[in-house]
Protein backbone atom coordinates (compact mmCIF):
# COMPACT_ATOMS: atom_id res chain seq x y z
CA UNK A 1 0.00 0.00 0.00
CA UNK A 2 1.33 3.05 -0.62
CA UNK A 3 1.91 5.62 2.22
CA UNK A 4 -0.37 8.86 0.00
CA UNK A 5 -3.47 6.32 0.45
CA UNK A 6 -3.18 5.37 4.02
CA UNK A 7 -5.99 7.24 6.36
CA UNK A 8 -3.78 8.64 9.39
CA UNK A 9 -5.40 10.01 12.39
CA UNK A 10 -5.79 13.44 12.19
CA UNK A 11 -3.63 15.35 14.93
CA UNK A 12 -5.24 18.49 16.03
CA UNK A 13 -2.22 21.26 16.46
CA UNK A 14 -1.06 22.19 19.97
CA UNK A 15 -1.71 25.49 19.00
CA UNK A 16 -5.38 25.38 18.90
CA UNK A 17 -5.27 22.91 21.79
CA UNK A 18 -3.75 25.62 24.01
CA UNK A 19 -5.59 28.31 22.72
CA UNK A 20 -9.17 26.22 23.95
CA UNK A 21 -7.88 25.70 27.05
CA UNK A 22 -6.88 29.86 27.59
CA UNK A 23 -11.06 30.53 25.98
CA UNK A 24 -12.21 28.00 28.60
CA UNK A 25 -10.23 29.36 31.51
CA UNK A 26 -11.21 32.86 30.78
CA UNK A 27 -14.76 31.94 30.55
CA UNK A 28 -14.46 30.05 33.78
CA UNK A 29 -13.10 33.46 35.19
CA UNK A 30 -15.70 35.56 33.87
CA UNK A 31 -18.41 33.45 35.10
CA UNK A 32 -16.75 33.35 39.26
CA UNK A 33 -16.59 37.44 38.88
CA UNK A 34 -20.04 37.85 37.62
CA UNK A 35 -21.04 35.78 41.03
CA UNK A 36 -19.02 37.09 43.27
CA UNK A 37 -19.09 40.32 42.40
CA UNK A 38 -20.56 42.27 44.93
CA UNK A 39 -23.53 44.53 43.71
CA UNK A 40 -23.12 48.27 43.49
CA UNK A 41 -25.86 49.43 46.98
CA UNK A 42 -28.58 51.46 45.72
CA UNK A 43 -28.24 55.58 46.16
CA UNK A 44 -29.76 56.95 48.58
CA UNK A 45 -32.29 59.53 48.18
CA UNK A 46 -31.55 63.06 47.98
CA UNK A 47 -32.19 65.27 50.75
CA UNK A 48 -34.73 67.56 48.63
CA UNK A 49 -36.87 64.27 48.17
CA UNK A 50 -37.29 63.44 51.90
CA UNK A 51 -38.59 67.47 52.46
CA UNK A 52 -41.77 67.80 52.56
CA UNK A 53 -44.11 70.75 50.79
CA UNK A 54 -43.22 74.61 51.42
CA UNK A 55 -40.35 73.27 53.96
CA UNK A 56 -36.49 74.03 53.33
CA UNK A 57 -33.62 72.05 54.23
CA UNK A 58 -30.25 73.49 55.96
CA UNK A 59 -27.01 72.34 57.50
CA UNK A 60 -26.03 73.65 60.56
CA UNK A 61 -22.47 73.56 61.12
CA UNK A 62 -21.57 71.90 64.40
CA UNK A 63 -19.24 75.33 64.65
CA UNK A 64 -22.48 77.24 64.99
CA UNK A 65 -23.92 75.07 67.94
CA UNK A 66 -23.20 76.53 71.05
CA UNK A 67 -24.09 73.11 72.79
CA UNK A 68 -23.96 69.53 71.32
CA UNK A 69 -27.03 67.75 70.10
CA UNK A 70 -28.28 65.22 72.54
CA UNK A 71 -28.23 61.69 71.05
CA UNK A 72 -30.99 61.82 68.31
CA UNK A 73 -32.25 60.30 64.87
CA UNK A 74 -33.11 61.61 61.96
CA UNK A 75 -36.90 62.55 61.99
CA UNK A 76 -36.68 63.73 65.67
CA UNK A 77 -37.77 66.94 66.61
CA UNK A 78 -35.88 70.30 67.57
CA UNK A 79 -36.63 73.52 68.90
CA UNK A 80 -33.73 75.54 68.07
CA UNK A 81 -32.39 78.53 70.59
CA UNK A 82 -29.94 81.66 69.65
CA UNK A 83 -27.77 82.72 72.20
CA UNK A 84 -25.72 85.98 72.46
CA UNK A 85 -23.05 85.49 74.58
CA UNK A 86 -21.33 88.33 76.74
CA UNK A 87 -22.60 91.60 79.30
CA UNK A 88 -25.99 91.81 77.51
CA UNK A 89 -26.77 88.30 77.10
CA UNK A 90 -30.15 87.08 75.68
CA UNK A 91 -31.66 84.20 74.00
CA UNK A 92 -34.12 83.89 70.81
CA UNK A 93 -35.99 81.47 69.69
CA UNK A 94 -35.54 80.86 65.81
CA UNK A 95 -37.43 77.68 64.82
CA UNK A 96 -40.27 75.16 66.58
CA UNK A 97 -40.09 71.54 65.52
CA UNK A 98 -37.56 71.23 62.93
CA UNK A 99 -37.44 67.70 61.66
CA UNK A 100 -33.82 66.82 62.00
CA UNK A 101 -32.82 64.95 58.12
CA UNK A 102 -29.12 63.52 58.71
CA UNK A 103 -26.43 64.19 61.52
CA UNK A 104 -22.69 63.55 61.81
CA UNK A 105 -19.96 64.75 63.42
CA UNK A 106 -19.68 67.60 60.92
CA UNK A 107 -23.55 69.36 61.71
CA UNK A 108 -26.45 68.58 60.77
CA UNK A 109 -29.03 68.88 58.40
CA UNK A 110 -32.25 70.14 59.46
CA UNK A 111 -35.97 71.35 57.57
CA UNK A 112 -37.63 74.50 58.20
CA UNK A 113 -40.21 76.65 57.31
CA UNK A 114 -39.32 79.88 55.55
CA UNK A 115 -39.34 81.55 59.13
CA UNK A 116 -37.02 79.60 60.45
CA UNK A 117 -35.20 79.35 57.75
CA UNK A 118 -34.77 83.07 57.82
CA UNK A 119 -34.57 83.11 61.96
CA UNK A 120 -31.57 81.27 61.72
CA UNK A 121 -30.05 83.12 58.96
CA UNK A 122 -30.58 86.22 60.98
CA UNK A 123 -29.16 84.86 64.13
CA UNK A 124 -26.06 83.48 62.56
CA UNK A 125 -25.38 86.63 60.57
CA UNK A 126 -25.57 88.70 64.05
CA UNK A 127 -23.44 86.16 65.28
CA UNK A 128 -25.33 84.24 67.76
CA UNK A 129 -25.01 80.77 68.27
CA UNK A 130 -28.01 77.83 68.31
CA UNK A 131 -29.12 75.66 70.80
CA UNK A 132 -30.70 72.74 69.45
CA UNK A 133 -33.44 70.87 71.97
CA UNK A 134 -33.89 67.79 71.30
CA UNK A 135 -38.24 67.29 71.69
CA UNK A 136 -39.92 64.75 73.44
CA UNK A 137 -41.26 61.97 71.32
CA UNK A 138 -44.26 60.32 71.16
Amino acid sequence: MLPALTASRARIPRRRIVIALASGAFALMALVTLVTTDRAPAPSPSVARSLRVATWGISLPTAWLAAPLPRAQSGDLVDLLAVRQGERAYVVPVAYAARLISIDERGVVIEVDENGAANIATARGSGMLLIPLLRAGP
